[in-house]
């Protein structure tokens, strides 16, 4: 949970900031290696009903979706950075499986440095090179989604572990699955139980000129609101991190809950 005021003194600093992200020109070296960012704020649950939603943000609605985690009873994976997560749609016969690793109170830069170390180059279309800011905290994140076909074992009236296990090995992107070691993955995937499945609704709108998706989880009684936005460019997701911040906090929005969806489900 943020303290608020704690933040808004750090959000203050972070505007003086700003003027010299937009301003100074540096000499530093491109990275090859460059990720996009991700602004995410908790909203009130309370507050943000369908209907507010649909008229706070001129949001439409897209997806009903139920979302599974897969992870050890202790957790194994998430303590060494890595999430597996599976989203089925409802009336549809797609869904998909999130291969994350994460670098959590890691710099940018060793963070990318490893990821490098391990052959990524920056070039690879097929994942995802992302700064996750949400509160005080800015995690580099690499990920890969695999679109997949439901079938009767897996669909969204009913998913069988056993048979989401053996899709999330079966599809496993080789630089995840050879992180640490093949034999490590397959061992502690085999022993790896469901989280979940949290039910959400999604929707696309805007927030103050922004593109935004919103995203309404409920699970085991808890409800959290996110609302997100992407950019590509740091100076960029500075000046739209302040923007909301201020703006959530002056209209009575901003939830003092910042966890992420991920702690939302796994921790309960």
């Amino acid at each position: 949970m943020v303290n608020l005021k704690k933040w808004a003194v750090y959000m203050c600093l972070m505007g003086l900031t700003i003027i010299s992200i937009l301003g100074v020109s540096t000499a530093k070296v491109k990275a090859a290696i460059e990720p996009g960012h991700e602004i995410k704020f908790n909203v009130k649950s309370e507050l943000f009903t369908e209907s507010n939603i649909l008229e706070v943000f001129q949001a439409v609605k897209r997806d009903d979706v139920k979302i599974y985690f897969y992870d050890t009873p202790d957790q194994s994976f998430l303590q060494n950075d890595y999430i597996h997560r599976l989203r089925v749609y409802k009336g549809s016969n797609k869904m998909d499986i999130t291969y994350k690793k994460r670098f959590l109170n890691t710099p940018l830069s060793e963070a990318i440095a490893e990821t490098a170390s391990h052959g990524f180059t920056g070039s690879e279309s097929n994942y995802k090179f992302e700064l996750d800011i949400k509160g005080n905290h800015r995690t580099f994140t690499i990920s890969r989604k695999e679109s997949l076909k439901t079938s009767s074992n897996v669909s969204y009236d009913e998913v069988d572990t056993s048979a989401a296990k053996k899709l999330i090995v079966d599809n496993s992107p080789k630089k995840i699955l050879n992180w640490d070691s093949d034999a490590w993955y397959k061992n502690t995937l085999s022993q790896a139980v469901v989280y979940g499945p949290a039910n959400a609704t999604t929707y696309k709108g805007s927030f103050f000129g922004q593109n935004a998706d919103i995203e309404v989880w409920q699970y085991k009684g808890d409800i959290m609101v996110e609302l997100s936005t992407k950019v590509d460019h740091e100076a960029q997701a500075a000046v739209i991190e302040k923007q909301w911040y201020e703006q959530l906090l002056l209209a009575g929005y901003l939830s003092e809950d910042q966890r992420g969806k991920t702690a939302f489900v796994m921790d309960k």
